[in-house]
């Protein structure tokens, strides 16, 4: 019979080895990305052989670098967490302050966790139609609304969460003084529930910002130096894949490791800020 002590060493042993494969693949992973695509990361690979002050205000065109891939995901996402927010926290608060368990929570409930499941081409191909049916073709407008598709489950269940981790004494104290329920929701709830919700709609922010499929029949396109709404628009998953499948030389290759390195920092920055706001600003009862 083995002794319990040796048996929780090898336990625990077992788990931290568990732990530091995770960590291992994830620096092994970055650490690759940073060496192949270093030698890319300069103003030319933003820029092309433009003149980087002149891009950025509009008086030169860059034909070549990923400015306006940057410009475009910031379009898309902009617009993804426009749509999402309204639909997501409110149709949270209706879930667990007034629907409760009823069927009809439930059954938004399943669909929302059957929505957060679907494979990303799913919804590239959902919004493709859109795109046909109403004749306006993909654009920059269509691609946001189908990334909101695809973060509205993540936002929705996140503020959920925030809104059960109040403690029921809030909401009663605010009764016992007169409030109504919504006033209570509104100036209770909702602020003691806003790191979770600031978190759900950053992890959404990250998720749609790395999206490739989603975006590749609704908006994107190889080059596009206009951010309008109903034009097609470069995004950096895009450009990565463009540049990873029809390269015609090691510099393109290069370049595409650095796009995929900047795109790993961005994730990085973006759920690094979630984790930030969830540990600083969550209070603990």
């Amino acid at each position: 019979m083995i002794n319990p002590k040796l048996e929780e060493k090898i336990a625990f042993a077992l788990l931290r080895a568990c732990g530091l494969v995770v960590i291992s693949v994830l620096f092994i992973m970055v650490g690759y990305l940073f060496i192949k695509g270093i030698g890319a990361i300069n103003l030319e690979l933003f820029f092309g052989e433009a003149n980087p002050i002149d891009v950025i205000i509009g008086k030169e065109i860059a034909y070549d670098g990923i400015w306006y891939a940057i410009l475009g995901t910031f379009a898309l996402v902009t617009l993804a967490v426009l749509f999402s927010i309204p639909f997501g926290i409110l149709g949270a608060i209706y879930l667990h302050e007034y629907a409760g368990d009823s069927k009809l929570a439930r059954i938004i409930r399943f669909s929302t966790d059957c929505l957060a499941g679907l494979p990303s081409i799913v919804f590239g191909l959902f919004g493709f139609s859109i795109a046909i049916a109403t004749k306006i073709g993909p654009c920059l407008l269509i691609g946001g609304l189908t990334l909101s598709f695809m973060i509205l489950p993540i936002i929705m269940r996140t503020t959920e969460e925030g809104l059960k981790s109040i403690p029921p004494g809030l909401r009663e104290g605010s009764l016992a003084l007169g409030a109504t329920k919504w006033q209570t929701i509104r100036h209770v709830v909702l602020p003691a529930a806003l790191p979770q919700i600031i978190t759900g709609i950053i992890l959404g922010i990250g998720r749609s910002a790395e999206e490739t499929a989603a975006i590749m029949f609704t908006a994107a396109t190889a080059f596009s130096y206009s951010i309008g709404l109903f034009d097609q628009v470069e995004a950096l998953p895009y450009t990565l894949y463009i540049l990873a499948t029809e390269y015609t030389s090691q510099q393109e290759l290069q370049m595409a490791y650095g796009v995929a390195f900047i795109l790993v920092v961005m994730m990085f920055f973006i759920f690094g800020i979630a984790s930030y706001i969830r540990k600083k600003y969550t209070i603990k009862y």
